[in-house]
């Protein structure tokens, strides 16, 4: 996973300037059967282009939910353009601080997420960045009840 945030931010203004770095690194990995995955604010219709772009099998987008929606993006929808690209998910919710919140108490709306990812047949890997709380693994049990009930609601529509 590659984030590109603050200094090293990606946009549609520089990101002409990452795509020869980029591939370098990814022709690097593809070599050793290492996915690239990319973790930036783009929107989707951004992160299509960077993706056609740099145009490598092995390099793939990370989807964060929680700096995404804090950024505005229609998190649904951008799951949906994106599809087959998104190779890791970050679950994460902010509050319109863009604070970390637990689960569930800010903008993040999970269940059209996992409406989405199953809509795209994501079955790859969860990554929880989320608040500890008081008690770590309280928050942890209740951080897999509510990602469970909503993947196994979208599973079963």
């Amino acid at each position: 996973i590659m984030p590109f945030f603050e200094s090293s931010e990606l946009s549609d203004d520089n990101m002409q300037d990452y795509i020869e770095p980029l591939k370098r690194v990814a022709k690097v990995a593809y070599s050793e059967n290492i996915i690239v995955c990319l973790e930036t604010i783009l929107t989707g219709q951004e992160l299509i282009k960077l993706l056609k772009l740099i145009d490598l099998p092995n390099v793939k987008a990370v989807y964060d939910t929680g700096n995404r929606v804090a950024f505005g993006h229609d998190l649904a929808g951008d799951i949906r353009l994106l599809g087959d690209a998104i190779a890791h998910v970050h679950i994460k919710d902010k509050n319109s601080n863009n604070e970390n919140v637990l689960l569930g108490t800010g903008l993040v709306n999970f269940e059209s997420v996992f409406y989405a990812l199953n809509d795209i047949g994501y079955n790859g890997p969860y990554t929880f960045e989320t608040t500890r709380g008081s008690d770590p693994i309280n928050t942890a049990k209740y951080n897999m009840g509510l990602v469970n009930f909503f993947k196994s609601n979208a599973e079963n529509v």
